[in-house]
């Protein structure tokens, strides 16, 4: 009898570090939309002409995406860190940040999210053996900057 109430709580326990990590998964993707304006604007070079503003969005991407990265790496369930891994991964590709996404890509494990961002950013990442590897021409861009 005490084994099966054991047995419960571990289980009770089990489900709510899974909604934990849901709930934190969720989060990542919420920071990378408050800052998504930042990463576009980053991206696209909007205020390249104004330096404070510029370095107002840069400060404010690099804020967001080490705030989602944060918590995306703590994360031990398998499926909600690499869900979350892909919510920053189109974050830093929205602020054109190659390097940084390239490194995240090679984070991510579960082959339906590779292969939807190698449907998502095909000039960018392709599946090789289990991996997401970055594109030559990708490669070539990052070997220039």
């Amino acid at each position: 009898m005490l084994a099966a109430v054991e047995d419960a709580v571990m289980t009770e326990l089990e489900e709510l570090k899974l909604e934990a990590e849901a709930i934190l998964s969720l989060r990542v993707k919420t920071i990378c939309q408050l800052y998504g304006g930042s990463a576009e604007n980053v991206g696209s070079g909007e205020f390249s002409n104004d330096e404070e503003t510029s370095k107002y969005e840069q400060k404010r991407y690099e804020k967001g995406r080490k705030e989602a990265l944060e918590i995306a790496i703590k994360l031990t369930d398998e499926f909600y860190r690499n869900a979350a891994l892909h919510s920053a991964l189109d974050f830093c590709m929205k602020a054109k940040d190659l390097a940084f996404a390239t490194i995240i890509a090679r984070a991510i494990t579960i082959n339906m999210i590779q292969e939807m961002i190698v449907q998502e950013h095909a000039e960018y990442f392709v599946l090789n053996d289990g991996r997401l590897h970055p594109t030559a021409a990708a490669a070539l861009g990052l070997l220039l900057k």
